[in-house]
């Protein structure tokens, strides 16, 4: 009886199948290689929606630090006019007894009160509403830095001063009332204010306004 003999392929036969097999499935339009292809456009697709998203979170992170940033100026700005309100309303009330406010080191106040009357504060003659009226060389009264650096708590002090502007009222009402008009401007550190002009080109800016009568 004869015994058929199997040759027992080697490691380079097995080798050489792994080989072809591979070749093979690298052909053009081979199964293989179109999987290949899809998973590399999914995967172009996913890193450009995750840029996308990076670029909005960045943006809406920029925007909400720039409101944050505009209301922080805002309430800086309001405070401060409060402050120059709350000042003039001092000099106001000691004019009214026949003094002058000398707190802070002030002196000749009363000197800046316009005594020209006007009926309300609407009144279309009222000294506020002229910018001219606003300037260092003016009428207008500076907060000093001891009284706004007070009320502050001392810090962040403010890069220009609060002021305001104290003008006589007689209304036309019966009883008649006369008082003073006080009109206060605030500014935070990012306003640019000039002297010279009295104009606010930018920046946060609060104005407020308050009236002291007395009935006679």
């Amino acid at each position: 009886m004869s015994k058929i003999l199997r040759a027992n392929p080697g490691p380079h036969a097995v080798a050489r199948r792994a080989i072809d097999r591979c070749r093979t499935a690298a052909r053009p339009g081979s199964r293989c290689r179109r999987e290949r292809g899809v998973v590399l456009v999914i995967t172009l697709i996913l890193i450009v929606i995750l840029s996308l998203l990076g670029t909005f979170a960045i943006r809406n992170a920029t925007q909400s630090e720039r409101s944050i940033n505009g209301i922080r100026s805002a309430e800086v700005a309001r405070e401060a006019a409060e402050t120059a309100l709350r000042f003039c309303e001092q000099v106001a009330i000691f004019d009214g007894d026949g003094k002058d406010y000398t707190e802070y080191g002030t002196s000749g106040l009363r000197d800046k009160i316009i005594a020209t009357t006007i009926g309300s504060e609407s009144d279309p003659a009222a000294a506020w509403r002229t910018e001219a009226n606003w300037t260092d060389s003016s009428n207008a009264i500076q907060v000093p830095p001891d009284y706004f650096k007070k009320d502050t708590g001392g810090t962040s002090p403010l890069t220009t001063a609060p002021r305001c502007l104290i003008q006589k009222i007689e209304t036309t009402s019966t009883p008649k009332l006369t008082g003073y008009l006080i009109t206060a401007r605030g500014f935070a550190n990012n306003a640019k204010y000039t002297p010279t002009t009295g104009k606010a080109t930018q920046g946060a800016e609060s104005w407020m306004q308050s009236v002291l009568t007395r009935s006679s």
